[in-house]
């Protein structure tokens, strides 16, 4: 089992009115919860794309205590536990319309890359509100090895 250096995280928030949220976003992965939120920036706007970095080159604002490294996590954490981006819904003006998310577990030589294959493509029809009335977790899936 190889351990996990970084993180790669990339979501697309949707463009459609009240579509971004203030609320807190979190990625579940190896058995751990990380924020994805970057210090001094406006995360999940409507119609927006947002990197994230966890690890190693940390991009978010406390790298950290969202590190995959400490602890360290491999790869064999990834089969033993679900993949997901979880909204902190705290009322039901909380709501986040998610047009597509990816993730990439990286080690040394190769990574590991997770989405929802659904939501490709464009259309109302490939999109998830996430909220207090509409379920706050997306569950992803391995896609395909990543090569270096």
């Amino acid at each position: 089992m190889a351990r996990i250096e970084r993180i790669e995280v990339e979501v697309l928030t949707g463009d459609e009115p009240e579509a971004g949220t203030d609320a807190l976003v979190y990625l579940g992965l190896g058995g751990r919860e990380f924020l994805l939120d970057r210090r001094g920036e406006d995360d999940f706007r409507r119609g927006r794309r947002d990197f994230f970095v966890l690890g190693r080159g940390g991009t978010v604002a406390r790298p950290g205590m969202n590190d995959p490294r400490t602890p360290p996590l491999a790869t064999g954490d990834l089969d033993r536990y679900p993949v997901y981006v979880r909204l902190d819904a705290r009322g039901e003006e909380d709501t986040w319309l998610l047009d597509n998310v990816w993730v990439t577990a990286e080690t040394e030589r190769a990574g590991i890359r997770y989405g929802r294959p659904a939501l490709d493509g464009m259309g109302e029809e490939r999109a998830v509100w996430l909220g207090v009335r509409a379920g706050s977790v997306l569950h992803l899936e391995e896609l395909r090895p990543v090569e270096r």
